[in-house]
C-alpha cells in the first residue's frame, strides 16, 4: 500500500511539474492608451507558480494512489463517486483550459 502512494506521488510531481512549466503565467499584459505593454514577472513568483502546480499534482497522485491501494484490498466496487468526481473534474479542465486559451 506505501509503494502505490509513494509512486503515484511521484508520477503526480513528475507531470504537474512539467505541466506547470508550460501552464504558468510568466507574463503581464497591460492595455494603456492603446498600446500594449508587456512586462515579465520576477523568476522568484514564476518558480512558485510551478511549484503550486507540482504540489497540486502530488496531492492528486497521493489521493489516486491510495484509492487503487484500497480498492485491491476490498475487492469489486461499483464506482459511482469515482465516476461523479471524475465528470467534475474533466468539466473544470476543460473550463480552465478554455479560459486559458482565450476561448
Amino acid at each position: 500500500m506505501d509503494r502505490r502512494i509513494r509512486n503515484g506521488a511521484l508520477y503526480g510531481l513528475i507531470i504537474s511539474f512539467s505541466l506547470g512549466l508550460f501552464l504558468a503565467n510568466y507574463k503581464h499584459l497591460t492595455l494603456e492608451d492603446g498600446v500594449e505593454m508587456k512586462e515579465y514577472l520576477p523568476v522568484y513568483e514564476y518558480v512558485i507558480s510551478v511549484l503550486r502546480y507540482g504540489a497540486m499534482g502530488t496531492l492528486i497522485g497521493m489521493f489516486i494512489g491510495w484509492r487503487m491501494s484500497k480498492a485491491k484490498y476490498e475487492g469489486p466496487k461499483i464506482y459511482y463517486g469515482e465516476v461523479f468526481l471524475g465528470v467534475i473534474f474533466l468539466t473544470l479542465g476543460i473550463t480552465a483550459l478554455s479560459y486559458l486559451l482565450g476561448g
